[in-house]
């Protein structure tokens, strides 16, 4: 299940090893919770939507939902 964050993240223009570098993280285990196999950290979700500009819930839904409405 693909999160809407990497949608998110690519429509922003960032490159998923720059960004788990922004978020304090290795790229793995940002690939890992974009795809939906692992769940955030609370340090990690925060800056994610600090760097992201988006709540929460916006980031973390799926983004096959997301794509069909």
């Amino acid at each position: 299940m693909l999160q809407r964050v990497k949608l998110v993240r690519i429509a922003q223009g960032y490159h998923s090893y720059q960004f788990a570098a922004m978020v304090g993280i290795h790229p793995n285990t940002w690939h890992a919770i974009e795809l939906g196999r692992q769940k955030p950290s609370e340090k990690v979700l925060l800056k994610a939507c600090e760097v992201l500009r988006r709540p929460a819930e916006e980031l973390f839904a799926d983004a096959e939902e997301a794509i069909i409405r």
